[in-house]
């Protein structure tokens, strides 16, 4: 059957092409920033967490966003120094 398998796929590269295209993935993330208020971090240390929501403010529970957006605002939240920060 020719016309069966279009741009040329035989029964083995289509099977690796639909595995390889279903793959676990999570396009949407948590964003969330760790805040040590002794400003130590350490084992013991008592840590307040903040969840940031799609604006790039501050949330009462945790928010999914876009993992593009995410990373981007993660970034700019490092560069503030407030914490340690988390995609997760």
């Amino acid at each position: 059957m020719p016309g069966r398998y279009s741009r040329g796929l035989t029964r083995v590269s289509l099977a690796s092409f639909v595995m390889a295209s279903f793959s676990p993935r999570c396009e949407i993330r948590q964003l969330a920033v760790f805040v040590y208020p002794g400003g130590i971090k350490a084992p013991d240390a008592e840590r307040i967490t903040v969840f940031y929501g799609r604006r790039g403010r501050p949330v009462k529970k945790p928010r999914f966003i876009p993992a593009q957006l995410a990373h981007q605002l993660a970034r700019k939240l490092q560069a503030k120094r407030l914490g340690t920060v988390a995609v997760l």
